[in-house]
């Protein structure tokens, strides 16, 4: 299933896209030139909006779940992307233990477990699970007649383990699918193992508005290279910290702060004769899972947000406070699928895009967040030539849609390289 756009594309954004496609080659040798002397996150997502006049990413997670919802037919991109990244990192490697979120009881997470193990198991690597929290049992998991064994992580001599009947199981390296929004692990501090990626990309020191600003200076090299305005990829955005969400101080200067940048997105519009009642995000500065959000399209709004609004934004997954926000512009999103919203997310491993799905949510409207209970999954339909435009089709057919999308997501990606590698 292909989501459907429902809008009127505008002709600067259609040129955008034209000029992605039509200088694929030399997009790809730039992406080649900037990759030389940078490292890539060993994997990210990336959520995108396109809303016919605009895309652009709007998250970037280091420590994505959800590869079960991958398209399985294009699993072998994925296996032969972690060969590469781990051929670089760790030439001799042979074992790795997956480090997952401490508490989940998700199915569906467990399902993603299964899909990395696969993953893993199927570029030549032996794999276990092994959860951090000290308090943790060995626990097995029956997943749709599929069994999943998670054991408590060991150490000794500065090395992580497992013990699996009886025998220790040491790996070369650690795969971290906990986003560390409760903190640094002291557990893993100066053990010789390589951590993939290093704890320092997680929640309790990553911040959005960080990334946002790397991704500015990506976003500006890229439309400088095309010579088209820097906004068509790029979202506005303001910080505000050390914040007190239930603070009318605090609140006045987000309200003013938004205010300023509805002005700049009003001016965008009318230059573009754009018709849309423009909308910002205002979200918790770090951490995941759509917590911490909510929507205005006025800055009074701020001013007059009830008590469920503020409890809403005053904590984070594992109980985290939030003392620093990102102000951040919506992007509206046009793309309809079964008659509802539905946005892309892109997954790389290195710097390869190796698939994706569009979240979906039959509740929510175009300019809402779609990471929130009620989401659906669906594969991106990726045909043969999804990794390279087809130059003999419409700029907005399936394939070509598809490659604008993973050129977006790895300018994304490279803006999170240069963050937490410098």
């Amino acid at each position: 299933m292909i989501p459907e756009l429902k809008t009127t594309i505008n002709s600067e954004f259609l040129k955008l896209e034209n000029l992605i496609i039509r200088n694929s080659c030399e997009i790809e040798q730039w992406f080649r030139s900037k990759w030389l002397d940078q490292e890539a996150p060993f994997y990210a997502s990336v959520d995108l909006r396109n809303s016919g006049f605009k895309i652009s990413p709007v998250d970037t997670n280091l420590f994505p779940a959800g590869f079960n919802n991958l398209n399985p037919q294009f699993e072998p991109l994925a296996i032969q992307a972690t060969t590469i990244a781990i051929e670089k990192i760790c030439p001799e490697a042979s074992k790795i233990i997956i480090i997952p979120e401490n508490h989940s009881r998700n199915i569906f997470y467990f399902k993603n477990l299964l899909s990395l193990t696969e993953i893993f198991k199927n570029a030549g690597l032996e794999v276990e699970i092994g959860n951090l929290d000290s308090s943790f049992q060995k626990t097995e998991y029956d997943i749709e007649n599929q069994k999943i064994v998670i054991y408590p992580l060991k150490k000794e001599n500065n090395k992580v383990f497992i013990e699996k009947d009886g025998v220790k199981f040491t790996p070369c390296s650690i795969l971290l699918n906990n986003d560390l929004s409760s903190g640094d692990p002291k557990f893993l501090k100066d053990i010789t193992q390589t951590i993939l990626p290093n704890t320092s990309a997680g929640w309790f020191n990553r911040r959005k508005s960080n990334h946002f600003k790397f991704y500015n200076e990506v976003a500006k090299e890229f439309t400088d290279f095309l010579n088209i305005d820097e906004w068509l990829i790029n979202p506005y955005f303001d910080v505000h910290e050390d914040m007190d969400i239930n603070n009318e101080d605090d609140l006045k200067i987000i309200a003013e702060k938004s205010e300023f940048l509805l002005r700049k997105i009003k001016d965008k519009y009318t230059k573009y004769g754009i018709d849309h009642q423009p909308y910002l995000i205002i979200k918790a500065d770090a951490g995941t899972y759509g917590m911490g959000i909510i929507t205005i399209q006025e800055p009074s709004e701020i001013m007059q947000l009830n008590r469920k609004k503020r409890n809403k934004m005053s904590t984070i997954k594992d109980g985290q406070k939030v003392s620093k926000v990102i102000i951040q512009e919506g992007i509206h999103s046009e793309e309809i699928l079964n008659e509802a919203v539905s946005e892309p997310v892109v997954y790389t491993i290195d710097h390869y895009v190796i698939g994706g799905f569009y979240r979906v949510h039959t509740s929510k409207d175009k300019n809402e967040n779609l990471n929130s209970p009620g989401m659906q999954f669906f594969p991106t339909p990726f045909e043969q030539s999804c990794l390279m435009p087809d130059q003999g089709r419409d700029c907005n057919d399936p394939p070509n849609r598809f490659y604008v999308y993973g050129v977006i997501a790895r300018l994304a990606l490279l803006a999170a390289a240069r963050e937490i590698y410098g």
